[in-house]
This record gives structure tokens, sequence and C-alpha cells, in this order.
């Protein structure tokens, strides 16, 4: 990602997206050329969780929209088919595992899985000819 700008942090969810950093907890991140998502459990406990997109805009991540995505038990291997501009993205949950393989646009990706079990991945599609989300290979 080019110095103006840097990748999304757990620290920068917290920080501009409403939550209460006693409480929440981020659970994987991901961004890519201006474009970020995260996995956030808002209140710890993994009883609900929120799939997040996040933009770079003027110097800063501001988010971009919020969707519940059930509790923390419930989150499978992959869930994917999200979408913002040029950027797509798939999260999931693979616990006792350290990275996941993401194919997209034509490249495979290694994914690390964080400490919570959870990973994340977002890419702006560089290949207009090629279709299709990213998706875990075998």
């Amino acid at each position: 990602m080019p110095p103006d700008r840097p990748a999304l942090t757990e620290q920068e969810v917290l920080a501009h997206g409403g939550w209460h950093p006693r409480y929440a907890r981020v659970l994987a991140v991901a961004s890519d050329d201006g474009y970020g998502f995260a996995v956030v459990d808002g209140n710890g406990d993994g009883a609900e969780l929120e799939a997040e997109t996040w933009v770079w805009d003027n110097g800063r991540w501001t988010s971009a929209g919020s969707s519940g995505t059930g509790p923390l038990g419930q989150l499978g291997q992959v869930e994917t088919g999200g979408q913002i501009d040029d950027a797509y993205y798939a999260y999931g949950r693979a616990p006792g595992r350290q990275s996941i393989t993401i194919e997209f646009d034509g490249h495979r990706h290694r994914i690390p899985v964080s400490s919570h079990g959870a990973w994340a991945f977002i890419k702006v599609r560089t290949d207009p000819e090629r279709r299709g989300f990213p998706t875990p290979t075998a």
C-alpha cells in the first residue's frame, strides 16, 4: 500500500468506528489500496459480530458501512460475496490454523488467521476480465 495510505489497523477500527475500546475487540482486519474490511466483536463476548467496510478518505480511514454477521460460534469457514467499489472481500473462521489461502483475480493469497480464529481479506480487482468473488482453496 502506498505510504500515504497506511494499512487499516485494529486501533483505527476501534478509534474511528464508534466502538468502546474497553469492550470491543477486532477479530480480523485487512486492507488494500484505500479499501479496508474488519470483523468486530462489539461487546467482547462473541455474541454478535459486525462486518465493516472502510475507505481511505481525506487522509484517514472512514467507516463505509457495517452489517451484523451473527455470533462468533456460527461464523463459517468463509463468508464471501462482498464488494465495495472495485474491492472484493471475504471473511470467516478457521480456528486452529495459522493461515488460509484465498484465490481471487487469478492469484492465490495467503491470509493470516488471527488469535481469535478469524480471518479477513480484501483486494481491489486488477483484471476487469475476471469474475467472481474471493474463495478459499482446498
